[in-house]
């Protein structure tokens, strides 16, 4: 029993080290100088269509890293694809462009306080409750033994 309960607290301190990097949304842009920040752009119909040859068929949106952003296109370091059907793809920086008219949607990547705060809180009750759960002054583990020795040696 005491080493599921290591693996269980292991586990937790696992999860807040997790959280303890922070979460991440994606919210409109702040700046219109969006080189070098983290974005996610969603594709319009007619751009999955054009841009199926280089990134797949059926793409909703990129996310990636934009290199640079021309009068008529963006270039994406890209580090991730999501289709249509949800199913997501990792990509490792690759570079894309996409012309702006095939973009519907540009949101950016920025730390989210209120989700790392509720993200805290349940990991701080999680913990709470796997403390009082498992937790308590030790004492004896085999049936009938009494805490603090007395038996054989």
């Amino acid at each position: 029993m005491h080493r599921s309960r290591a693996h269980i607290i292991g586990a937790l301190a696992a999860l807040a080290g997790f959280g303890a990097t922070g979460c991440y949304g994606y919210y409109q842009p702040m700046t219109p100088n969006l080189t070098g920040h983290q974005l996610q752009l969603s594709i319009t119909d007619s751009g999955a269509v054009f841009l199926a040859p280089q990134v797949g068929f059926g793409i909703e949106a990129v996310d990636g890293r934009l290199v640079a952003d021309t009068a008529s296109r963006y270039v994406i370091a890209v580090s991730g694809i999501r289709h249509r059907d949800r199913l997501e793809s990792d990509w490792k920086g690759e570079s894309v462009y996409i012309q702006h008219i095939f973009v519907s949607t540009i949101m950016e990547r920025r730390f989210s306080r209120a989700r790392t705060m509720l993200f805290a809180a349940a990991t701080a009750i999680a913990m709470v409750s796997v403390k009082h759960a498992f937790g308590g002054a030790g004492g004896a583990t085999a049936p009938g033994g009494s805490p603090g020795g007395g038996g054989p040696r």
